[in-house]
């Protein structure tokens, strides 16, 4: 398989060694198969000569107008990468986008993608992929954080950043920083599961954790002020039962609106949101104390332990036991 690894200006140096490191050491324990798949040609390309990486460090690159084509004459699927660029918040990211410059980037993955290229991309780098179209009427993902400022420019996208990984026939992407190593496995196991798992199991990754664990509900709610606020009543309110319509009336809204307001930011309903934020309270407290699942339930606004149980499993798909004994994860 040839794998075009697209870079640009401030290319995001974890993502991008994530990718390069990820493809390497499947191609190193390729001899430990009995039936090995053929080595991946993997190259850094740009449409300049060089980049200069988020930390200030030089990237050769291989300019190419066509970065789908094979590396070789040799023909084989080819997949295009578009890892992160180190641009982390969505107002600089969504104008480094809309910069003329980045046209040409936009043109390849636009034309990559009509000659059946298989497209990825990790993070900042779904933008990307977004903003040249080839994500429309499709499932995708990205960093959790980013996802309102995307759900709202890229509307045709049937976004879920709870994801870690969303990979169609076309398409793949992932989320945050260190998802690139899981996009890097999933299209190795496009061509060889049992290469995926064995490097998975050296580079100590690809347990199908989902991201839903680490997004902070006040940070998703921050670009609305109605939203924001309706999160910030609810924290204060944790421990009480309340229907939605009184956090609607205490707001001055129509519950209707919360409804749209909701869906349109977060694409939840503002029930589903009180969950996350019921659930985040409820997974710092199994972390760091040794209160009963019954007292911390209570604690978030729920009757019984059995209500937090099944939403733990239907959320964070794991078991009480298993958030407790996961430091990190909310």
């Amino acid at each position: 398989m040839d794998v075009s690894v697209l870079v640009m200006d401030d290319v995001a140096d974890l993502g991008l060694a994530a990718v390069l490191e990820t493809f390497a050491v499947a191609n190193s324990l390729r001899g430990t198969l009995a039936a090995p798949p053929p080595p991946w040609r993997v190259r850094t390309v740009s449409i300049a000569g060089s980049v200069r990486s988020g930390n200030g460090y030089t990237i050769p690159t291989v300019p190419v107008a066509d970065p789908g084509a094979p590396c070789d004459e040799t023909q084989g699927p080819a997949v295009l990468i578009v890892p992160a660029i180190n641009v982390l918040d969505a107002p600089s990211l969504t104008t480094r986008i809309s910069l003329a410059e980045n046209s040409p980037v936009l043109e390849l993955i636009r034309g990559a993608h009509s000659r059946g290229v298989h497209i990825a991309g990790a993070c900042t780098g779904t933008f990307f992929l977004a903003e040249a179209g080839v994500l429309d009427g499709r499932a995708a993902t990205t960093s959790w954080w980013l996802g309102p400022a995307f759900r709202r420019r890229y509307p045709a996208v049937a976004l879920n950043e709870a994801l870690t990984l969303c990979r169609t026939p076309a398409v793949t992407t992932a989320g945050a920083s260190l998802s690139h190593v899981d996009l890097a496995l999933s299209l190795i196991q496009l061509v060889s599961p049992a290469l995926a798992e064995k490097a998975a199991r050296y580079l100590v990754v690809g347990s199908g954790r989902a991201q839903a664990g680490h997004i902070v509900p006040e940070v998703m709610a921050h670009g609305n002020s109605l939203v924001a606020a309706f999160e910030r009543w609810v924290r204060h309110r944790l421990g009480e039962q309340f229907r939605i319509a009184a956090a609607a009336r205490e707001l001055g809204v129509t519950e209707r609106s919360l409804q749209r307001a909701t869906q349109s930011e977060l694409g939840m309903s503002p029930r589903d949101f009180v969950h996350d934020i019921r659930l985040e309270h409820a997974a710092y407290l199994l972390r760091t104390t040794s209160l009963s699942l019954e007292a911390i339930a209570a604690r978030v606004g729920y009757l019984n332990a059995g209500t937090l149980r099944n939403l733990v499993r239907r959320r964070r798909e794991m078991s009480i036991a298993q958030l407790r004994a996961t430091p990190g994860l909310r």
